[in-house]
């Protein structure tokens, strides 16, 4: 059969523009398999670790590659692309393996031995890489933080009493996960971690900052109370309207339906903080302290001369002379009050004002039918779950009022050609077009030419015209007609005999004619020699 098709294939004789087409065609058939292959290659495919994730990418490529799990290298981002479907075995080999995400390296480096005359400074320089990668490894911990990075700046140690040394410094870079973000509680949390973690190093010199190069650590720092002052007010009015709005909604909810109500809560706050001390006295005053000093004393006459000798009797005083004597008492009381003297810090605000307002529908099927005194009883509802409190002014609004129904929100309309849905019909319209072009243009006439059927020419009988003028078929002595050949020949094997007639001859190249115009001219040239040679034929053998 093989032999027969390449019969085939070498008889074929196509025109110039026929080859033509049919090279255009299997030229763009190929390029339209290659197109298609390259855009089915690229779906499918997703990646095996996150853009952000630090993985040995060598040790990854070989496992993939011992487990025979086709893998690509993304060329924007260079991230490992692995099919979808084996994304789990992927990843379990990979675990089987010990490879993980590739985390710092902590006390780690310490365990490496140090080389034989290796300084100081490098010994330093090792146990401060292993601290960082430490700390870096325990800020990782929180659930909100995918990677983090420490840099510490750490003071020699002097013994100079009186050192200009700069203070400890450390500086945190995070990386958050997808839609997390960092409270006040947690980005104090991770200052006071690493400034517990270095000696002497004060929170105030501990500066955090996230992917977005945004400081988070602003509102701890003391010089920057303004900064503070904005993200506590943010954040607690933040909470004390989710809270009044959730309250509220809790009381609305069930009575108009989700949907037939709208809550607005403004609080005004007051974020000065007070530190208030007070002392009072209380009953009547006691003594605490008593001193009393009492001093007698007398005052007796002179006796004796002046200027005689002592051991001389002086003369006797008169008896009735009486000395004088003087008293000093002096007393001393401290009274004190029972005291009580309290301390109270104020917290950093205070809800000075709050004002609620409340809209229903009034086309909501449970509201249309309310009456005045329902209306009051559910606006005293609301009142006391607002935690309204009318002595500090605060206010409360409820109306009803008729709902506009939203307007469906309209995508934005795409352009025709970057529509992906009609982008992904375009492709697979064009490779099945060129397909088509191919099989019509291509294909079918080479088929065509294959599967022909053999086009019986109707048989003929070749005439012979007898001595006595009367012509006589053959088929009286073949017993069959003589039909003639295939519009397609070999040489002169395919040729009607000589001794055929001329209408057979002509029947032949009009069917030749048909089939096979180009052929005609060399069937007649065909004959034309076949006939010389007949001729020399016959005047040799005379």
């Amino acid at each position: 059969m093989l032999e027969q098709f390449k019969q085939k294939i070498t008889s074929l004789r196509l025109s110039k523009n026929q080859g033509m087409m049919i090279g255009i065609a299997t030229a763009a058939l190929i390029t339209g398999i290659i197109v298609f292959s390259l855009w089915r290659s690229t779906q499918g495919y997703v990646a095996l670790f996150g853009a952000q994730e630090n993985i040995p990418v060598s040790q990854v490529v070989e496992v993939l590659g011992g487990e025979s799990i086709s893998y690509r290298i993304d060329p924007n981002g260079g991230q490992i692309l692995v099919p979808e479907n084996s994304l789990a075995k992927a990843r379990m080999a990979l675990a089987a393996k010990g490879i993980t995400v590739m985390v710092p390296s902590g006390y780690e480096l310490m365990d490496k031995e140090a080389l034989l005359g290796s300084s100081q400074f490098i010994q330093n320089v090792r146990y401060k890489r292993s601290l960082e990668g430490e700390l870096a490894q325990s800020i990782m911990a929180l659930d909100s933080i995918s990677q983090a990075r420490v840099h510490l700046g750490i003071s020699e140690a002097s013994s100079f009493v009186i050192n200009n040394k700069p203070e400890n410094s450390a500086s945190v870079i995070v990386r958050l996960r997808y839609g997390q973000h960092l409270n006040e509680e947690q980005i104090g949390a991770i200052i006071h971690l690493v400034s517990g973690s270095v000696p002497g190093l004060n929170p105030s010199n501990v500066q955090v900052i996230d992917q977005d190069g945004e400081l988070l650590s602003g509102s701890y720092q003391s010089n920057n109370p303004g900064l503070a002052s904005m993200k506590s007010r943010s954040d607690i009015s933040g909470r004390l309207q989710a809270e009044i709005e959730k309250n509220v909604a809790h009381i609305l909810g069930p009575l108009v339906g989700t949907g037939n109500y709208r809550v607005s809560v403004m609080p005004q706050l007051d974020l000065s903080k007070i530190n208030e001390t007070q002392e009072r006295y209380i009953g009547d005053p006691r003594v605490s302290d008593e001193n009393v000093n009492q001093e007698n004393a007398s005052d007796d006459a002179a006796q004796g001369i002046p200027g005689a000798l002592s051991n001389r009797p002086a003369n006797q005083a008169n008896n009735n002379a009486t000395a004088s004597t003087s008293i000093r008492s002096q007393s001393q009381r401290k009274y004190a009050y029972d005291r009580d003297i309290r301390s109270i810090n104020h917290p950093g605000f205070k809800l000075e004002k709050m004002t609620v307002a409340i809209i229903l529908n009034k086309d909501a099927p449970a509201v249309a039918g309310w009456n005045d005194e329902q209306i009051a009883k559910l606006n005293k509802l609301v009142d006391d779950a607002a935690g309204i409190d009318r002595q500090r002014g605060d206010s409360l609004t409820l109306s009803m009022m008729a709902f506009t129904a939203p307007s469906p929100i309209d995508d934005v309309a795409l352009p025709w050609w970057q529509d992906p849905s009609i982008i992904r019909w375009a492709e697979m319209g064009g490779i099945g077009l060129l397909s088509l072009l191919f099989l019509f243009f291509g294909m079918n006439p080479l088929i065509k030419r294959l599967t022909r059927k053999e086009e019986n020419v109707p048989a003929l009988a070749v005439r012979r015209t007898g001595e006595d003028g009367e012509e006589e078929d053959d088929e009286s002595e073949s017993g069959k007609g003589l039909e003639l050949p295939r519009a397609s020949f070999q040489g002169e094997d395919n040729l009607p005999p000589l001794s055929s007639g001329l209408e057979t001859k002509v029947e032949y190249l009009q069917l030749l004619a048909q089939s096979e115009t180009d052929r005609v001219a060399e069937v007649i040239k065909q004959w034309i020699n076949s006939n010389d040679r007949s001729n020399t034929n016959a005047k040799q053998e005379q």
